[in-house]
């Protein structure tokens, strides 16, 4: 009986043990979170929504931008994107009135990762 407790109390098993157990939490993770889903919001300079303001959606290349979606934003300046399917993504966004925002690179752990901008896209504001 005590080779069995030393076997299992081995820290080269113990070891194993929590990489096993990383692995399996971090595949459900990514199971529960992998919809390809990626929404934001445009504001104006003064911090209002934007709303019929342009979102166009690209993959990013080594070489090149690729186009994939394109969206228009709602009345709350909100967007959304289901199903990108892709890790290395760039937004654009642009009204002709505001003009239009810079590149803005959407960097995701995996790919189809559902992901929510922390910060607005702000159009307008003084370059």
């Amino acid at each position: 009986m005590e080779g069995w407790k030393d076997w299992l109390l081995n820290r080269v098993t113990i070891t194993f043990g929590l990489i096993a157990v990383v692995v399996v939490a971090w595949n459900l993770y990514v199971q529960a979170h992998d919809d390809g889903v990626l929404e934001g919001q445009v504001v104006d300079a003064s911090g209002r929504p934007v709303a019929g303001a342009k979102v166009v959606l690209s993959e990013r290349t080594i070489v090149s931008l690729a186009p994939i979606a394109e969206t228009m934003t709602d009345a709350d300046g909100g967007f959304r994107f289901d199903g990108h399917d892709r890790h290395a993504l760039v937004l654009t966004v642009e009204k002709p009135e505001l003009g239009q925002s810079g590149r803005i690179e959407v960097r995701l752990y995996f790919r189809n990762q559902n992901r929510r901008l922390r910060s607005p896209v702000v159009l307008g504001a003084a370059a």
